[in-house]
This record gives structure tokens, C-alpha cells and sequence, in this order.
């Protein structure tokens, strides 16, 4: 638990929950629909398992969130926002709104992981637009280190894609090559795929279909519409 600040001021008593490190970041994947211990973890893969489940269990102590137990024979417990849980998307919209505005992503983009990056996407894709009913997108990051470079969406019905960086040994129908940050301008919306695609840094080669109406499946950041303001200096 954080050490309290012995004041009485709502602020104060908030930040008792919140600010302990990594907190802001699991409600955000728990408001985000992760519910199973592994996919909290995906967001937060430099934070131990032993630090998540204590986490966790602070959260529970507080009364944002409920540990589910599943039913018999299977060993996945889920963790549900309650309503205080709940309230807690708006905090968390608040905040990487005011990060997208007001901070310099270049600051940041040296210290990014591709792994992060794709598991934001996977969640976000906008599978009702997806124009086939199965189909494998590679994504090849240049300089991602090699055993990330590659990443493999592996479309079958409406379902979120199941995503690895193993080569499934089955044909690609849409292959992306990009680095890191141009993915991520695409993704944030500080860029477009066509105004990195004219830098010769961000190429689709494939399926004529999947390329054609990209824009409409491939989704984005949910910060993505939040314009860039500059600090004035």
C-alpha cells in the first residue's frame, strides 16, 4: 500500500490508491476488457507476476475490482471492475488525453516495445469491418529486435485474431513492413499509412481487398483523435 499522506483532501486519498506503481496502468488494461490474469499481464510485461497479484489484490482490497472465480473445471479467475472500478475509465481517458496533448511522443519512442504496441492493436481492430473470413496479416517491425520483428494476426470469423510472434507457416495475405515509429504515428493518428507509405516507410503488399479498405478494419489508438497541442516555451 502507498504510505498515506494523512490528509483528508479527496485528491490526496485518490492518489493513496492510484499512484502506487503500475496501479494507473492495470485499471487502464482492465477498463480496456482484460479480465484474465495472462491478458493483464500483456500490458504490463515488465512487471512481475508476483507484483501484478499483489496489485491486484490491493485494487480488490479498495473495492475496485472483484476476483470471479470460473466455474469448475477451468483455471481462469477473472477480475470485474465494480462500479467504483468502473468510474475509473473516465480518470483513465482523462489522463492519456492530456498525454497525447501535452507530451513529446519522441521522448519516448527509444524506450517503446513493439510487443505493447501490437497487443493494442490486436484489441482494437475493428473485426466487423474485416473483409474476409480468414485471413494472416504479417507485420514486420525493421528495427524491433529479431526474435519481435515479426508479428502474425491470425484472422478466423468475427473473433479477435490470435497473435504471436512464431511463424505460423501459413500463407500471408497482407504484409506490412514498418519501424517502430511509424506504426506508432499511424497508430496514434499523428500519421497516416499513405503519408508514411510516401516516406518509404510503412508498405502494404497483399490482398488487393485487405488493402483497399484497410483504414476501415486496421482501428487505431482509442487516444488516436486527440489533437497534439504544443507547450508554449
Amino acid at each position: 500500500m502507498s504510505a498515506s499522506y494523512r490528509q483528508f483532501c479527496p485528491v490526496a486519498m485518490a492518489a493513496e490508491v492510484l499512484e502506487s506503481r503500475w496501479t494507473l496502468l492495470i485499471v487502464r488494461e482492465l477498463c480496456l476488457g482484460s479480465k484474465h490474469f495472462n491478458d493483464i499481464r500483456k500490458g504490463v510485461p515488465k512487471m512481475s507476476p508476483t507484483l501484478l497479484s499483489k496489485r491486484l489484490k490491493e485494487l480488490e482490497w479498495h473495492g475496485i475490482l472483484n476476483r470471479v472465480e470460473s466455474p469448475r473445471g477451468s483455471r481462469k479467475t477473472e477480475y470485474v471492475l465494480t462500479e467504483a472500478g468502473d468510474e475509473l475509465f473516465e480518470v483513465i481517458h482523462a489522463i492519456g488525453s492530456w498525454g497525447k496533448r501535452w507530451i513529446d511522443m519522441r521522448h519516448h519512442l527509444d524506450r517503446a516495445e513493439e510487443n505493447l504496441l501490437i497487443w493494442d492493436i490486436r484489441r482494437n481492430l475493428r473485426i466487423e469491418n474485416f473483409p474476409m473470413n480468414e485471413a494472416v496479416l504479417q507485420i514486420y517491425i525493421t528495427d524491433a529486435p529479431k526474435k519481435t520483428s515479426n508479428w502474425w494476426f491470425v484472422f478466423n470469423g468475427k473473433e479477435r485474431p490470435d497473435v504471436g510472434y512464431l511463424d505460423p507457416s501459413l500463407d500471408v495475405d497482407l504484409y506490412i513492413e514498418t519501424n517502430l515509429s511509424s506504426l506508432t504515428k499511424v497508430w496514434l493518428g499523428e500519421g497516416s499509412h499513405t503519408s508514411e507509405s510516401e516516406a518509404n516507410s510503412f508498405q502494404l503488399e497483399g490482398s488487393q481487398k485487405l488493402i483497399e479498405t484497410f483504414e476501415s478494419w486496421f482501428g487505431s489508438s482509442k487516444f488516436a483523435s486527440i489533437p497534439k497541442l504544443a507547450i508554449a516555451s
